[in-house]
């Protein structure tokens, strides 16, 4: 990692620690590269919860821990929904309920090698598209852990 790179990487890493502890700090956009660096790259050790929309990292700071859900690239959760749910997300605020930290939307277009049988490679240009949420990391693990109803099947 370069060492302007690496610089803007401690100042994010700061600003996400600083909203962590401050529990008046407002929500932020948060860099790709650094939800990748505190999850290693997504690694599946790292998962602590899935579901249909996306799968859920935990994700180290220097003096705490935050959960980073990666959500599904699907038709279904457009940027209009991931729009719509960031904005409510900033907008709650309660004790009960799990803080909301920050947010990513990053899109690439990356060039992609392609060939038919028989032509000559060409390359594409394929769009990249990541959307993450961030939130406070919990670690009394899932909700539904205890939540139990057996009346109502929950």
């Amino acid at each position: 990692m370069a060492c302007r790179e690496r610089v803007e990487m401690e100042s994010a890493s700061n600003v996400l620690e600083h909203i962590v502890l401050d529990r008046s700090a407002e929500p932020t956009n948060l860099p790709l590269a650094l939800l990748k660096h505190i999850t290693e790259d997504f690694n599946d050790k790292r998962q602590i919860g899935c579901g249909g929309f996306g799968i859920v990292y935990k994700g180290d700071l220097q003096n705490s821990s935050v959960a980073v859900k990666r959500i599904l690239n699907c038709h279904t959760f457009n940027d209009e929904s991931f729009n719509r749910e960031t904005t409510s997300l900033i907008s709650v605020k309660h004790k009960n309920i799990v803080r909301f930290l920050g947010y990513c939307a990053n899109t690439e277009n990356k060039a992609m090698k392609h060939s038919e049988s028989g032509e000559p490679s060409k390359y594409i240009f394929a769009e990249m598209r990541e959307r993450l949420l961030c939130f406070e990391y919990i670690s009394n693990g899932s909700l539904d852990r205890y939540l139990t109803d057996n009346s109502r099947n929950l």
